[in-house]
C-alpha cells in the first residue's frame, strides 16, 4: 500500500508491502528433497521532495526491496554441455536485501540549461553470487570446477553523480553525466578474503543535432574506468556499474574501456510519421572487456569484444498521437517528474 499528497511546496509519498514465500523440491530418482521458507518481510518505501522555488528542487528517498534466487539458480543438478562451463544450482540459497538511500538536488537555468546531482548509498545483505568450486564430476568421476551460486556476506557501493543538459541552439543539445562510486563485495564466507574496495568512474554523453531536410544526428561516448569484479553489462545500475548482478566471487578487476557510437535519422510524410534510421556501434573499436580475476583455484585473464561495429537499420512509422506524458513519472502534487537516476536513464538515452 502507497500514501501521497503535498503541502505547499513539500510532496511524500510513503508506501509499505510484505511479503512472504517458499518453495519446495524432490529429486524423483533418489527422493532427496530440498525446501525453503521465508518468513513475511517488510519493505517500507519514502520519497521527499521539496521545491524551493520554480526551478530548484530537492529529492530524498529510501527503499527496501528483496531479489529471490530463481528456478535455475536453485535447482541442484549440473549441466555438463559445455565441459569448460559445467553449471549447477545452489538449493540452500536465501534472497538478498538491499537498502538504497538517495539524495538529489535539482536546478533548472532560463529553461536551457538543467543540472541534476546526486549522492547515494546502496547495501545488500547476502549478496547472490556465483562461485567456483573444486567437486567431482558426476559424468566423468574425476574432479572439475563447476559454477555454483552462493551468498556473500554483504556489498555495498555509495558515491556521487552528476548530470548536465544544455540546448545550446534550436539544433544542438547536449547532455553530460559522470558518476563517480566505490564498490566493494565481501566474500569472507565464500574465499577466505575479500577483495579490496575501488573508486571507479562512469561517464557517458551524447549530442545530438537537428538538421535540415528532416535530418537527426546523435553521437554518443560512454567511459568506464578500472573496476572492482564483478560487473555487470548495465551501467546505468544504481551505485555504478558492478553492484547490481555479480559474476563470480572471485577477486580481480577490469580494465577501463570505453566506446562511441553514432546514429542518423530521416523522417518522411505529414508529421514525421515514417522514419528510417541507421544506426553504427562502437565505431573506434574500442568496447573490449579486458578482465582478470583469481581465486584458490585459478588465474584468468579475459578479453571479449562485444557486438563489435555492428551496423543497424531501422525503418518506424508512427500511426496517430502518443501522449508521452503517460510514461512520466510524476512527484505527488507537482507536475514536473521525480528527478533521480531514472530520470538520469531518460536524459542519457535520448531517443533519436
Amino acid at each position: 500500500m502507497s500514501f501521497s499528497n503535498s503541502i505547499g511546496k513539500f510532496g511524500y509519498k510513503v508506501g509499505l508491502r510484505g511479503e512472504s514465500s517458499e518453495y519446495k523440491g524432490e529429486l524423483t530418482q533418489t527422493g532427496e528433497k530440498f525446501s525453503n521458507s521465508y518468513p513475511v518481510s517488510l519493505f517500507p518505501s519514502l520519497f521527499l521532495s521539496q521545491k524551493l522555488n520554480k526551478d530548484r528542487e530537492l529529492q530524498l528517498s529510501y527503499t527496501r526491496r528483496v531479489n529471490r534466487p530463481n528456478f535455475f539458480q536453485l535447482i541442484p543438478f549440473a549441466d555438463s554441455t559445455d565441459r569448460l562451463n559445467i553449471t549447477r544450482g545452489n538449493p540452500n540459497l536465501v534472497p538478498e536485501f538491499t537498502q538504497s538511500l538517495e539524495a538529489s538536488y535539482a536546478k533548472t537555468f532560463n529553461a536551457n540549461h538543467s543540472l541534476l546531482g546526486s549522492v547515494y548509498f546502496k547495501h545488500t545483505d547476502d549478496l547472490i553470487t556465483s562461485y567456483l568450486e573444486k567437486v567431482t564430476d558426476d559424468a566423468t568421476g574425476s574432479e572439475a570446477l563447476i559454477n555454483t551460486f552462493t551468498n556473500a556476506n554483504s556489498s555495498y557501493s555509495y558515491g556521487t553523480e552528476l548530470t548536465l543538459i544544455n540546448k545550446l541552439t534550436k539544433w544542438w543539445d547536449i547532455s553530460t553525466s559522470v558518476n563517480l562510486y566505490n564498490s566493494k563485495i565481501n566474500t569472507d564466507n565464500v574465499s577466505g578474503s575479500s577483495q579490496d574496495a575501488m573508486w571507479s568512474m562512469f561517464g557517458k554523453f551524447n549530442s545530438n543535432f537537428k538538421l535540415p531536410a528532416s535530418f537527426d544526428v546523435q553521437l554518443s561516448a560512454t567511459f568506464q574506468s578500472k573496476t572492482n569484479l564483478p560487473i555487470n553489462n548495465n551501467p546505468r545500475g544504481f551505485g555504478g556499474p558492478g553492484m547490481s548482478q555479480a559474476q563470480t566471487a572471485a577477486q580481480g578487476y577490469i580494465k577501463a574501456f570505453g566506446g562511441v557510437d553514432l546514429a542518423v535519422k530521416k523522417s518522411f510524410l505529414k508529421n514525421n510519421a515514417l522514419s528510417a534510421t541507421l544506426a553504427v556501434s562502437d565505431i573506434f573499436r574500442t568496447m573490449k572487456t579486458i578482465q582478470y580475476s583469481e581465486s584458490e583455484y585459478f588465474t584468468q585473464y579475459y578479453s571479449r569484444l562485444r557486438d563489435p561495429q555492428m551496423l543497424r537499420l531501422t525503418l518506424a512509422y508512427r500511426f496517430g498521437k502518443v501522449d508521452m506524458s503517460l510514461f512520466k513519472r510524476k512527484s505527488p502534487g507537482h507536475r514536473k517528474q521525480w528527478y533521480g537516476r531514472d530520470a538520469v536513464n531518460r536524459f542519457n538515452m535520448t531517443s533519436l
